[in-house]
């Protein structure tokens, strides 16, 4: 059973749409404007949650695929090397719009094009200091969109993994090891255990075959807890991470909503959906003639914490009342 009050992300999203006007072709006479959603993918084919919910939030904004634009879904296979040749076809068509599913897509896609629009979709690290945009306000490049504000998700959720766990001392922090777009979380997250007096130590991964090896050298070397620093091969991990940790009477907390799902004690996290519908405004915005070095790079304002009850039964946790009531989702 499950309890959700998860409310949208930007309730007044809607509010702040254009006006029902007929969305006019930009891109010249006898071309379509090309709309390219570019993410990862996953290993087991699903699609991604921005394959699922930015074209039909483009068709409620009055954009109709092969009539007013064109629309070109970019998936990989779940690994970061079939990203590469995805960003070289949207680059060669051109697309005139890109939105980038995530920091590790974005890191790839901005140095291949100064000039294609780029549409951050839930990116984990801060676009300014990653050289994306001069600040916020005013982007300055090609690159605008939504971040995961994960200077502020971190501390909150290490802060929740003692509340759940108050006995932690120990927070081992998983990452992959190939992808670098990941060591600045990873570094916040150290730098916040330090401040709380916890002891951190880094954990990599890159295949299934990793997970339990790495694990275990974690939970010998003293690591009480694990906080799991998502990118898509995490995504793809996440169940056999869980399962790992949860038989080694390890808690888990996640950044992301849906890992929780595959069986994480926790997660404190922005409404992906709702950041996905916030793209597609971005999109057509840039697709009636705004430009994204003027539209202002924007953060959450909704997150949700979610408690996997069967999780800490299976591990022999109490939950506590005080944290049970701050939950906004609770699987059960």
């Amino acid at each position: 059973m499950r309890r959700r009050q998860v409310l949208a992300l930007l309730a007044g999203a809607a509010a702040g749409a254009p006006g029902k006007l007929a969305a006019q072709p930009l891109a010249g006479a006898g071309r379509l404007p090309v709309v390219g959603i570019l993410a990862i993918g996953r290993i087991d084919r699903q699609p991604s949650p921005s394959t699922r919910v930015v074209p039909s939030a483009l068709a409620a904004l009055g954009w109709t695929d092969g009539q007013n634009f064109r629309l070109v879904v970019q998936e990989g296979n779940g690994h970061l090397e079939s990203v590469m040749p995805l960003i070289e076809e949207l680059v060669r068509i051109p697309a005139d719009v890109v939105v980038a599913s995530g920091a590790t897509i974005v890191s790839r896609l901005a140095p291949a094009t100064r000039t294609i629009p780029i549409i951050m979709a839930a990116s984990s690290i801060d676009p300014v200091r990653a050289g994306w945009a001069v600040s916020y306000a005013r982007p300055g490049g090609n690159v605008t969109g939504l971040t995961l504000a994960n200077d502020e998700t971190i501390p909150k959720q290490v802060q929740l993994l003692k509340e759940a766990v108050p006995t932690i001392r120990h927070v081992g922090f998983v990452k992959t090891r190939s992808n670098p777009v990941t060591q600045e979380i990873a570094e916040i997250g150290q730098t916040t255990a330090a401040a709380m007096d916890i002891k951190a130590s880094l954990g990599l991964v890159e295949e299934a075959q990793d997970v339990e090896p790495e694990i275990e050298r974690l939970r010998s070397e003293g690591v009480d807890a694990l906080l799991v620093v998502a990118d898509p091969i995490i995504d793809n991990l996440r169940e056999r991470i869980a399962e790992a940790a949860i038989t080694r009477g390890l808690p888990t907390a996640g950044q992301i909503s849906f890992y929780a799902d595959a069986g994480f004690l926790l997660t404190y996290a922005p409404v992906l959906s709702a950041i996905h519908r916030r793209a597609a405004i971005f999109a057509d915005r840039i697709l009636r003639g705004a430009k994204p070095a003027d539209l202002p790079i924007e953060r959450p304002s909704k997150f949700v914490f979610a408690l996997n009850l069967k999780t800490a039964k299976r591990m022999g946790l109490i939950v506590s009342p005080a944290l049970l009531s701050l939950a906004d989702e609770v699987i059960e």
